[in-house]
């Protein structure tokens, strides 16, 4: 059975992962950095895996609580659906990650993507400057679309903020360019073209949609920024019909993600022209979670008797 995809540069040859699951942003371990992960060298069986985002300086993050159900393990046994975090992109910032983390991503044997989020286009031109000549990750994934930040980090609602924070990266990097984009604007089209158009080599869809909850018996915002990012459960199918639209009118594969907790949840997004997923909330309720949905794909399209992906990527019938 071939589940390989290629995810790689249009100009700069080819980016082959051997399936298409990978670990999403941020979710990567407890502290997003891998901490927790037992068997470090069974990562070489996914796709990818993403560290959490960089951002040119340190960051601390937003204000506790940050998380609602505190435990997403916990809340999903008890069914709760609406999953929201507001993080804030607490990192050590893009040096000490060229500095101290990339070597230990050199060392792993898995495909790893390196996050990163800026402020201005001369800020994603100098971030992308520090990632030349480092080893230890194989692609560069752009969050354009975090909403859990107050500093103009928003730069998937604007075609030309997209189009400049991408060739600002394309234009210091052979890597391939990923562009991670938001859910909320009025036509994701106009920006996926506008990120292409500036050199993507694929785009991730969809980060976090804006989400409030209110603790009624003190009367205040449950986490500590007030709003928060929704995601698992809930966000599965606006991304997914994200993919499908994005799908129709762009040339580079798409990376679905949202909501992804079983193997059949991965299907769907495939089916809606996504060529690759990535797990995120699944990984918060269980560690295990992108080696499971990669073996239940697995198990589904040996059952249906498809050797390879492009015989199910897009084949979803619309009206």
């Amino acid at each position: 059975m071939d589940l390989s995809v290629n995810l790689g540069s249009r100009n700069n040859g080819d980016l082959t992962l051997p399936n298409p699951v990978m670990i999403a942003s941020g979710t990567f371990g407890y502290d997003g950095y891998g901490r927790g992960i037992a068997d470090v060298g069974a990562l070489a069986s996914l796709g990818a895996v993403l560290p959490k985002t960089f951002t040119r300086h340190p960051r601390e993050g937003n204000p506790e609580p940050r998380w609602f159900p505190a435990s997403f393990r916990e809340g999903m046994a008890a069914g709760e659906t609406t999953l929201l975090n507001s993080i804030g992109l607490t990192n050590p910032g893009i040096e000490a990650a060229m500095s101290d983390l990339a070597p230990e991503w050199a060392e792993m044997d898995a495909n790893m993507v390196m996050s990163m989020s800026g402020e201005s286009a001369e800020q994603w031109e100098e971030m992308a400057g520090f990632t030349r000549g480092v080893e230890g990750f194989v692609a560069i994934e752009l969050n354009l679309s975090c909403p859990n930040v107050g500093d103009g980090a928003m730069f998937s609602h604007h075609p030309q903020l997209t189009e400049a924070a991408v060739a600002a990266v394309r234009s210091q990097t052979e890597l391939p360019v990923w562009a991670k984009l938001s859910p909320n604007v009025p036509d994701i089209t106009e920006i996926a073209h506008a990120a292409v158009g500036a050199g993507a080599d694929a785009l991730t869809i969809s980060n976090t949609i804006p989400a409030l909850h209110v603790d009624i018996d003190t009367g205040r915002a449950t986490l500590g920024s007030g709003y928060g990012g929704l995601s698992g459960p809930a966000l599965r199918p606006v991304a997914m019909a994200l993919v499908h639209k994005t799908a129709q009118t762009v040339d580079v594969p798409i990376i679905g993600v949202g909501g992804i907790f079983n193997g059949r949840h991965a299907v769907e997004y495939l089916m809606a022209g996504a060529s690759a997923v990535q797990v995120g909330s699944a990984n918060l309720t269980d560690l295990n979670a992108p080696f499971r949905i990669l073996s239940e794909l697995e198990d589904l399209l040996a059952q249906w008797e498809i050797s390879s992906l492009k015989e199910i990527i897009g084949k979803a019938e619309f009206p």
